[in-house]
């Protein structure tokens, strides 16, 4: 196109406002009207906001010969917003860019070039990238460049290039190993270790040790780490950093149970007692909040007296105040006295909620004194927090206490002492006489709240007539007790209980009815079927509701035509309550209508109807719950692959093992629950392969280790051919297995 005189006049004012707007018009153009060379020129203006409005223009059009200028760009030798601007365009282009950065690559001689078209490549990582990096390490003669192939090579954090990294830490220049040990600590193999650790003797190579020790982060590195600190005459911040790395890994649930504890065991025993001052020394100093956290952390670690006092302290300040908190969790029980000294004296809601909660986890007996005084704390969570501590510290001489927070203004307050009552009695069986007499007193108060509560005790501890108190509470004239007596009947499956509970199926009360279709659902008394029929009529959609679930749980012929009527015509909840109870009805009959709800646009019935008919016989019924494991929606497949696993076939497995790789991530735990459920050693070389994938692989150890006699010997043998990567997941699956045994 002929170049527009107004508007390169335009892109050349002194004003950057008009600039911009003349760089907006030009990227803005039709295709034949672009011009493509004053694009070029805005893209090295001085003015930032030029440059990134000509950007996302080329990022619109990645034509073949945009992404050639912009590789040109590079070039530039004046102009680094330009280069920099063309290397934001081209990782915003992504895949079109890769082939001919690397044909340019191929025969570019300027190294400047050369390291822009290395770290793009390293950018933009896909295979064939990562296979023309691989080539150009073993051939590369400038060491500038070797190191950003390194560099590169460390952003596809694939164990596959360390035979490469490792020929590349043989060469001589120490700059080169900078950069090999970093990428090595970004691929994270343990199995580069043995290649890393030594190099730590280089005074120059000290800091990326450490660091890639840390990003590593194997347990086995502890002791290396740790005689580091001890060893070094300076406190070694480097290496204290890497253990917190180490010990806050994100890691496969049964491999970090096993090694965190492991690791503050292991820090508590080698941490010189002389470091702990230079360590609280840089605590106060820095003003890094992860430099703080990490510090806290191993001042509760150390066991040291003389990190409590720093450690309370900081609990004061907001921003280091949990990490704090969990410091004195880790110190133990020999903190509790200087918690309960700082308990006593603390003004802030805050703090003292803090100090419950760390109490509550590592106080005793002698505690409670200091504890009593919160329970008529104006701030009711923290009456709530004390409540439960007395629950966790279980001694007698707190009962009374506990007696009187049952009329507490907070209900969350009295649920807590109903809960801390009831373990009482249950650790201490001796009390429990003592404890009925004073329950049997409170339940003639006039006080509601003490009456349910009481009520509530009464029955969990099971005292001598509880059966007659309910009968007598679910007559009450406060609608309120009557509900909570019938809720308590559920508890048990008491014959006794089966009149009242069907006489409270026609409750003026709508929490009554409701409670009475919810405990009557234990019992099933042959008399409830025709009122919970007739329940289905109920005004109310949660009666209706939960009298169609307690109908499914009645599994009664007679059910299914009613529940069917309301299938039709009702609301979604309700329909969906239908549905799941026609499917425990487990009859041919009701495979239709089902069938035909898997048609329906609402994706929640069409789930309720899959998860239905895994209960339903036939093979065409098992046919059409496996084709939905290709449905566009992951809630469908999901509700498949779980009722797949609800059915219990193993004509399924194939298609389970499938949906391990299926794209959703919800949908691989769905078809991961489903081979629990359908344990087979044929799917073992699936489920292994699945430990591959960190978004499932704490439910696959799970299913290991539950199915410990069927997969033992197979993942034996697997370890022994393991690479380092799911050598340590499969020991811990191991040593959980043998734990378990």
């Amino acid at each position: 196109m002929s170049a527009d005189p107004q508007l390169i006049q335009q892109a050349r004012s002194s004003d950057p406002d008009a600039r911009q707007k003349a760089a907006y018009l030009v990227s803005h153009a039709l295709d034949d009207e672009r011009d493509y060379a004053l694009m070029f020129e805005l893209l090295g203006d001085k003015d930032w906001r030029v440059r990134k409005t000509i950007v996302d223009g080329f990022v619109r059009d990645a034509r073949t010969e945009v992404v050639t200028g912009l590789i040109n760009s590079l070039a530039d030798p004046e102009n680094a917003g330009k280069r920099n601007s063309a290397t934001e365009a081209l990782i915003r282009i992504g895949e079109p860019a890769i082939e001919p950065i690397v044909a340019r690559l191929q025969n570019e001689e300027d190294v400047d070039v050369r390291l822009s078209l290395v770290n793009l490549l390293g950018d933009l990582r896909n295979d064939h990238s990562y296979d023309v990096l691989l080539k150009l390490l073993a051939t590369e003669p400038d060491i500038n460049v070797a190191s950003s192939i390194v560099s590169s090579l460390g952003k596809y954090r694939d164990a596959g290039a360390l035979p490469h990294l490792m020929r590349a830490l043989q060469r001589d220049d120490l700059w080169l190993k900078f950069h090999v040990v970093e990428a090595l600590g970004e691929i994270g193999d343990r199995s580069a270790l043995p290649a890393i650790l030594p190099l730590y003797a280089e005074k120059s190579l000290r800091k990326p040790v450490l660091e890639a020790v840390g990003k590593i982060a194997d347990v086995g590195t502890v002791a290396f780490l740790l005689k580091i600190i001890a060893d070094e005459e300076k406190l070694n911040l480097t290496a204290l950093r890497a253990l917190v790395r180490i010990a806050e890994a994100s890691k496969p649930r049964i491999v970090e149970q096993s090694e965190r504890l492991l690791i503050q065991r292991k820090f508590r025993e080698a941490f010189p007692a002389s470091k702990i001052p230079p360590l609280v020394e840089h605590l106060h100093a820095t003003p890094k909040r992860e430099v703080k956290n990490f510090i806290l952390k191993f001042l509760g670690w150390s066991g040291d007296e003389r990190a409590l006092p720093v450690l309370m302290q900081y609990l004061e300040q907001p921003e280091t105040a949990e990490v704090a908190a969990q410091g004195l969790i880790d110190f133990g029980i020999g903190a509790v006295p200087a918690i309960l000294d700082t308990l006593r004296n603390a003004d802030e809601d805050e703090i003292v909620a803090l100090l419950l909660r760390v109490i509550n986890v590592v106080a005793t007996a002698d505690s409670i004194p200091s504890i009593l005084p919160f329970l008529d704390h104006h701030n009711p969570m923290i009456r709530r927090l004390a409540i439960e501590t007395l629950g966790e510290i279980l001694d007698p001489s707190s009962i009374d206490y506990l007696l009187a927070k049952l009329d507490d203004q907070d209900v969350a307050s009295q649920q807590a002492a109903v809960n801390a009552i009831s373990a009482l009695v249950g650790a201490y069986p001796e009390v429990k006489q003592e404890v009925l007499a004073k329950i049997r007193r409170m339940l003639q108060a006039k006080s509601v709240p003490m009456k349910l509560n009481s009520l509530s005790v009464f029955v969990n501890i099971q005292g001598e007539g509880y059966h007659d108190e309910l009968l007598l509470a679910s007559k009450d004239s406060d609608d309120v007790i009557r509900q909570k007596a019938i809720s308590l009947m559920g508890k048990f499956g008491e014959e006794r209980f089966a009149d009242q509970l069907v006489l409270s199926l026609a409750d003026e009360s709508t929490a009554v009815r409701l409670a009475a279709i919810n405990a009557i659902v234990r019992l099933r008394p042959e008399k409830g079927l025709e009122p919970l029929i007739a329940s289905l009529e109920d005004t109310d959609i949660w009666i209706r509701t939960a009298a169609a679930q307690a109908l499914g749980e009645y599994r009664h012929h007679d059910g299914i035509q009613p529940l069917m009527r309301h299938l039709q015509h009702d609301l979604p909840p309700v329909r969906i309550a239908v549905i799941e109870a026609l499917g425990k009805s487990e009859e041919s009959a009701v495979k239709d209508i089902l069938f035909s709800c898997l048609g329906e646009s609402d994706l929640e019935i069409q789930r309720a109807a899959l998860l239905a008919l895994a209960r339903i016989p036939g093979n065409d019924v098992f046919e059409r719950i496996c084709q939905s494991l290709d449905d566009e929606d992951w809630r469908i497949r999901a509700a498949a692959a779980t009722s797949l696993g609800n059915r219990g076939d193993r004509y399924a497995l194939e298609a389970l093992h499938k949906a391990l790789e299926d794209s959703d991530t919800y949908v691989q735990q769905s078809a991961v629950l489903a081979l629990d459920k359908i344990a087979d050693r044929s799917s073992f070389p699936h489920l292994f392969r699945a430990l591959e994938n960190p978004a499932i692989l704490d439910d696959v150890s799970e299913v290991f280790v539950k199915h410990k006699q069927l997969y033992r010997d197979l993942l034996e043998q697997a370890w022994r051919t393991a690479d380092s990567r799911r050598e340590v997941v499969i020991a811990a699956i191991l040593a959980a297995m043998s734990e378990k045994a």
